[in-house]
């Protein structure tokens, strides 16, 4: 799972805020060490995550014999 998670750093001292994958909404954070305030938006790469088990999002794969 480490390899799929994006770094999220500070736009002012680009120190390492948090790792992660944000799916939905925004995060505001704080950086502890320039103490700027960053807001942080879900990217549109990460739509087509889903917590739903069957997806129904999900594209079939055909297996071929």
């Amino acid at each position: 799972m480490p390899g799929c998670l994006k770094e999220y750093r500070c736009p002012q001292c680009r120190k390492l805020l948090f790792r992660g994958v944000l799916v939905e909404g925004d995060v505001e954070i704080k950086c502890r060490h320039c103490h700027a305030l960053s807001t942080v938006s879900a990217t549109m790469h990460h739509r087509l995550l889903c917590g739903v088990d069957p997806c129904p999002n999900r594209i079939p794969v055909e297996t071929t014999p």
